[in-house]
């Protein structure tokens, strides 16, 4: 004998039926996917080490370049932000250019061109060759290549033991090496954010650099090298009488990034008059650590951020990076862990260097012969 079910039964019936037919909703399933791609991606970055040398661990090395990027990304939206909320243009600028305008000399600076080096110092600083940029402003930048990537390092370690450097500052280096460049040397640093940035710098300093050849032309003064270093800012504490593109040069960049860092932790050492979001000021005692280093050179901040929020969102995002690295961000960072500029070739009988500029091209040839030599073994 067959019952009747009851309406009820026999609608939900209908309904489990209805709902096995129908298609997934294509939001949803789209939904589904980007929420498991972005807990693979969280995995894929806890479990990822910083060598960029080991073969097997190609994902997490893809990973680490998407963060790089979206970090950089991040960068330029907050900047846009910052101007459209009414914050002082000038004033990251013009911190990072207190730096190069101190009126201590800075170990082997050629600050005031001519006056300082005479005329055959000029032209030798004029002669120099270095190694230039590997595009320009509008071409693209080559393919990342991992080989690349490992003579970029193996460089930066090379330097930085003959600058007698801290553990500490040499991977603050590879730390900020990989974050703007992807160890890749001579770039033409090609966000909005740096074209702007580097434009606007060029409008306020430019007449710092009278006599430079280059000083008349803004397409030149961009933001260049392994640290992304804006040239309207930093060639003056490499030479005032330079062209703007050495900070392509890789070694070029180690120095002048050293030469900045001492010229923050002697700052931070000291009193620092700030502006609070009411436009007052007031006297800042900072404290020279990695963080604040990194914070001064790379974005022109030794004041206390008034954007609160955004600034503790920035200093997790840069001491989750500092970490991977070894890098303690809270370390305080004495001058002397900055190292020295040395004065002749390697060797108890090594050439003397008289110049700057004899001492990149004697490092860079000792560099190359090591690498010849590791090619061969």
């Amino acid at each position: 004998m067959v019952h009747d079910q009851p309406a009820w039964a026999r609608e939900r019936g209908r309904q489990a039926r209805r709902a096995k037919q129908a298609p997934r909703d294509d939001g949803v399933s789209k939904n589904m996917r980007v929420h498991h791609v972005a807990i693979l991606t969280l995995l894929l970055c806890a479990c990822g080490g910083d060598d960029l040398d080991d073969a097997s661990r190609e994902t997490s090395d893809e990973v680490e370049e998407v963060e790089r990027v979206e970090l950089a990304e991040a960068d330029e939206h907050a900047s846009a932000a910052l101007l459209d909320e009414g914050e002082d243009e000038s004033a990251p600028d013009a911190e990072v250019a207190s730096l190069a305008a101190e009126e201590d000399e800075v170990e082997g600076a050629s600050a005031d061109g001519a006056d300082e080096q005479g005329e055959d110092e000029l032209a030798e600083a004029l002669a120099f060759n270095f190694h230039e940029c590997v595009h320009d402003k509008d071409g693209r930048r080559p393919e990342l290549r991992r080989e690349r990537q490992r003579e970029t390092k193996r460089l930066i370690e090379h330097v930085t033991k003959r600058l007698k450097t801290s553990a500490g500052f040499r991977n603050l280096l590879m730390l900020v090496a990989l974050r703007e460049a992807s160890y890749q040397q001579g770039l033409v640093h090609q966000l909005n954010a740096d074209l702007l940035s580097s434009r606007a710098a060029w409008r306020r300093v430019s007449g710092r650099y009278e006599g430079n050849a280059w000083a008349d032309d803004p397409e030149v003064w961009q933001t260049y090298g392994l640290f992304g270093m804006n040239s309207n800012f930093f060639t003056m504490l490499w030479d005032k009488q330079a062209d703007p593109r050495v900070l392509c040069d890789a070694i070029v960049d180690i120095v002048v990034y050293r030469r900045a860092a001492i010229r923050a932790v002697k700052k931070l050492n000291g009193d620092i008059r700030c502006k609070n979001s009411k436009g007052e000021h007031y006297t800042f005692n900072g404290e020279p650590t990695w963080a604040t280093i990194h914070r001064a050179v790379n974005g022109g901040k030794l004041c206390p951020s008034k954007k609160v929020d955004q600034a503790s969102m920035m200093r997790k995002y840069f001491d989750a990076r500092a970490r991977k690295v070894g890098l303690d961000p809270d370390e305080r960072v004495t001058v002397k862990m900055l190292g020295e500029e040395p004065s002749k070739a390697k060797g108890r009988d090594g050439e003397a260097w008289e110049t700057q500029e004899e001492m990149v091209e004697g490092i860079w040839a000792e560099f190359e012969a090591a690498e010849a030599e590791l090619e061969e073994s």
